[in-house]
C-alpha cells in the first residue's frame, strides 16, 4: 500500500463514528484493532518493567516491545494504562547508527522508571490497585528501519493511547516533533490534560501529589527545530489532518499559539 493511500485509509478511521466514540473509553483495544486493520505496522508498547530491567530505553531492533492488543489482554484493561511518552531526542544525528533518544548515562530511563513508580503508587493510594503501565515510545514502538511505512499511523496510534507524558528539556518546545506531538494529542487523545516531568525527576517518597496545574500552547510545529529539515515533508500532511479532524467536540477550536492544554508538573 502507497503513503498516499495509507493516509487516506487513516484519515478515515478517525472520521468513522465508531473510532469517535471508541475514542471516550478507558478500554483502547477497539481503536488499537481499528489501526491494526489497515494493515499497516501493528500497535506495539512497552511494558514499564522493562524499561527497570534494563535500565535504558530500548531500541526497537532489542524486541521488548509487545503487540498492543496482547499485552493489555495479558492484564485485563481495566488495570492497564497506555501513555505516550513525548520527549526530545538527546543524541540526535542524521546518522541513524548514531541517533538516540536518551543521554549516555541513561537519564531519560532513569526519569521513567521514577515515573512508572510515582504513578503506580498515587493509583494503588487513590484507586487500591497498581496499573501495569505501557509506554508507547518511538525509538522502542517503531522499527527504526522502516519509519516511513509508520508515519502515517502517527495520529491514530496518539489516539490510541489513554495518556501523555512529556519528559521536558529545555528545549522541548522549539522542536518541531515536540510541537507535533502535544498537536496530535490536543485534536486526537482521551486525556484532557498532560503530564510533564523533566530529566531529574524523583518519586516523591512521602507526601506524593498530582503535580502543578500549568498550562501549554498548542504551537505551530512548521515553525519548529528539525534534526532533519526533509521531515517538513512528513510533518504537513499530519498537520493538515490534524487541522480539519475534529474528534473532542467539547475541545476549543484550535489556533496556534492561542489554544492551551492543562498539564500537571511532577
Amino acid at each position: 500500500m502507497s503513503t498516499t493511500d495509507m493516509w487516506s485509509r487513516v484519515s478515515e478511521v478517525l472520521k468513522n463514528k465508531d473510532f469517535v466514540q471508541d475514542v471516550s473509553g478507558f478500554d483502547r483495544r477497539a481503536l488499537i484493532k481499528q489501526a491494526n486493520d489497515l494493515k499497516g505496522p501493528r500497535m506495539r508498547l512497552l511494558h514499564w518493567s522493562q524499561i527497570v530491567q534494563t535500565r535504558r530505553i530500548p531500541h526497537s531492533d532489542d524486541n521488548l516491545t509487545v503487540d498492543a492488543i496482547e499485552g493489555i489482554n495479558m492484564y485485563g484493561a481495566a488495570r492497564c494504562e497506555i501513555f505516550m511518552v513525548s520527549h526530545r531526542w538527546l543524541r540526535p544525528s542524521l546518522n541513524p547508527v548514531e541517533a538516540h533518544p536518551d543521554s549516555v548515562a541513561n537519564e531519560k530511563a532513569r526519569a521513567l522508571n521514577e515515573f512508572s513508580r510515582w504513578r503506580r503508587t498515587w493509583v494503588y493510594k487513590q484507586h487500591g490497585f497498581s496499573p501495569e503501565i505501557f509506554y508507547w515510545i518511538d525509538f522502542c514502538c517503531i522499527d527504526q528501519h522502516n519509519m516511513i511505512s509508520a508515519i502515517p499511523l502517527l495520529p491514530l496510534w496518539v489516539a490510541c493511547c489513554e495518556r501523555f507524558l512529556r519528559i521536558e528539556t529545555e528545549d522541548y518546545h522549539e522542536r518541531a516533533w515536540c510541537r507535533l506531538e502535544p498537536l496530535l494529542s490536543y485534536v486526537f487523545q482521551f486525556a484532557d490534560h498532560h503530564t510533564v516531568i523533566k530529566l531529574d525527576f524523583k518519586c516523591p517518597r512521602t507526601g506524593l501529589h498530582c503535580g502543578t496545574e500549568t498550562m501549554t500552547t498548542i504551537l505551530d510545529p512548521r515553525e519548529g527545530k528539525f534534526t532533519d529539515p526533509s521531515d517538513m515533508i512528513k510533518v504537513e500532511p499530519i498537520i493538515e489532518l490534524a487541522m480539519t479532524l475534529k474528534v473532542q467536540k467539547n475541545k476549543q477550536e484550535l489556533n496556534f499559539g492561542q489554544t492551551t492544554i492543562k498539564c500537571f508538573l511532577l
